[in-house]
């Protein structure tokens, strides 16, 4: 299977500087899903295209997130990537929150008005939520296969 990498583009986040990431447990591997919807060729891209001057161009699948009072953009779609595949989420948030990658024991603090980062590489089957905690928002589901 080839790789399949996504860039969802969320003009905002390139003004901002990114955040920082963390570890957290989570025992179950999967989780259920509010939205079921596949992302749209339309909201993807090659995740290379958004590297900063300077920096390297992220080499794997790259979801970029905005979130604004209780609204998600892009909203919440299903990112299917393949087992092994590096993983980079970036999210934006207007007030402070925390990010949680179900399954893989990521997270990272979201500070006001800056990008929060979280990388990882998908190495477990199944399909994950991606959500705040204290929110509860789901930002994404992840399909990893």
């Amino acid at each position: 299977m080839s790789r399949v990498r996504f860039l969802v583009p969320v003009l905002a986040l390139s003004l901002f500087a990114a955040g920082c990431g963390g570890g957290e447990e989570e025992p179950t591997a999967s989780a259920t899903a509010s939205s079921e919807a596949t992302a749209s060729p339309e909201a993807t891209a090659e995740a290379t295209e958004s590297a900063a001057p300077g920096e390297p161009a992220f080499d794997g699948t790259l979801v970029k997130v905005d979130i604004n009072g209780s609204k998600v953009a892009p909203r919440p779609s299903t990112h299917k990537v393949a087992k092994g595949d590096k993983v980079r989420i970036e999210v934006t948030s207007d007030k402070a929150d925390e990010l949680h990658v179900h399954g893989y024991d990521k997270t990272a603090d979201l500070k006001a008005g800056q990008t929060a980062v979280v990388e990882f590489t998908a190495d477990q089957s199944g399909r994950f939520e991606v959500e705040t905690h204290d929110s509860g928002l789901l930002l994404f589901n992840l399909e990893v296969s």
